[in-house]
């Protein structure tokens, strides 16, 4: 319960620093923070080779993912230090510290395909639009459709994004993933 918690604490805090300093200019401060936060869950996690492979997976995924909504003009970010259809930095971060969550604060979605896809559908536009009031990105070309696809992508991503880590968790406890 107390990992639960603390993983759950942990993605708000790393979801904050992240949001806030690419709002204020600053988005160089949050990778170094999300990454100590993300280390901090890998190593208290009951199956660190596992919440390691989740990381990877789900954390690229998810920045293929907005770097395909960038690409398409759906995202847009300010100051970029690579390419302009690339999601930045701090969100690619952000991507890995939410992976952690899959099988911690978010396990109670195992199996709930339906409520993790009806909280997907909310929560996730939710997010980018408080990232959006923050100044970390903006939404295109209008706010409405942006949120609409980003509802429709999040109900259909989450159950998946759960799933897959109950999958690498559950071969990493029958021994199948070393």
């Amino acid at each position: 319960m107390i990992k639960t918690l603390g993983n759950a604490v942990f993605f708000q805090l790393g979801w904050w620093i992240a949001i806030l300093s690419a709002g204020r200019g600053q988005p160089w401060l949050a990778p170094p923070v999300l990454g100590g936060l993300l280390a901090v869950n890998i190593w208290n996690a009951s199956q660190p080779r596992a919440m390691t492979l989740v990381v990877l997976v789900i954390g690229s995924a998810g920045l293929l993912l907005d770097s395909g909504l960038t690409a398409l003009g759906l995202l847009r970010f300010g100051d970029h230090p690579f390419a302009p259809w690339l999601c930045p930095p701090w969100l690619c971060a952000l991507w890995y510290l939410f992976a952690t969550t899959l099988h911690h604060s978010l396990r109670w979605l195992e199996g709930r395909s339906w409520l993790a896809a009806l909280l997907g559908g909310m929560a996730g536009p939710v997010s980018y639009g408080a990232g959006q009031a923050f100044g970390a990105l903006t939404l295109g070309p209008t706010d409405a459709l942006a949120l609409l696809l980003l509802a429709l992508l999040w109900a259909g991503l989450l159950p998946l994004f759960v799933q897959t880590a109950a999958r690498i968790h559950g071969s990493a406890a029958a021994g199948r993933l070393r």
